[in-house]
């Protein structure tokens, strides 16, 4: 019989049907739904990054992430240092004229992250690893939900760059 399931709940505990009630240390304290006692949980550290959108001729940039470590493999847009600082531009790929597109906050299991996005349109691809993904089809690149989140905040971005004022 699983007791934590059906008799010694943390809600509406059933002392008076248990067979442990005589040896019950919550039971002798007249007030058993008050145990077990919950712990505080403990805060999770916060940090920072920056990711790039690197948009040329309607596609945009896209790497692999390293294999080791948080999103490994998949898909991303290229980013700086994970911190616990922000990094701003540190890390950038390529020298360009950056422009902040927003950012995006992300929960993960141990910690939380701030992305920010900078946006830039260059006139010839850059030499760097990766892959370039037609911008109207990002939402097939299966990118993680961080970077699915951060991807849609560079089409808005690079629109303002290009429109005429």
């Amino acid at each position: 019989m699983d007791l934590g399931a059906t008799i010694c709940t943390t809600r509406n505990p059933a002392c008076a049907i248990c067979p442990l009630r005589e040896h019950c240390a919550a039971a002798r304290t007249g007030d058993p739904a008050a145990f077990p006692v919950k712990l505080e949980k403990k805060a999770k550290p916060h940090r920072h990054a920056t990711a790039f959108w690197i948009a040329h001729e309607g596609d945009v940039l896209l790497v692999r992430r390293p294999a080791r470590g948080m999103l490994g493999n998949m898909r991303a847009l290229p980013t700086g240092p994970w911190q616990d600082d922000p990094p701003g531009l540190a890390g950038a790929p390529i020298e360009a004229d950056w422009r902040g597109a927003g950012s995006v906050r992300h929960i993960f299991t141990h910690f939380s992250l701030d992305l920010r996005v900078e946006a830039a349109v260059v006139s010839a691809r850059p030499g760097l690893n990766g892959e370039w993904w037609p911008i109207k089809a990002i939402e097939q690149a299966g990118l993680p939900t961080l970077f699915a989140k951060a991807a849609m905040l560079g089409p808005a971005a690079i629109e303002e760059m290009v429109s005429p004022t």
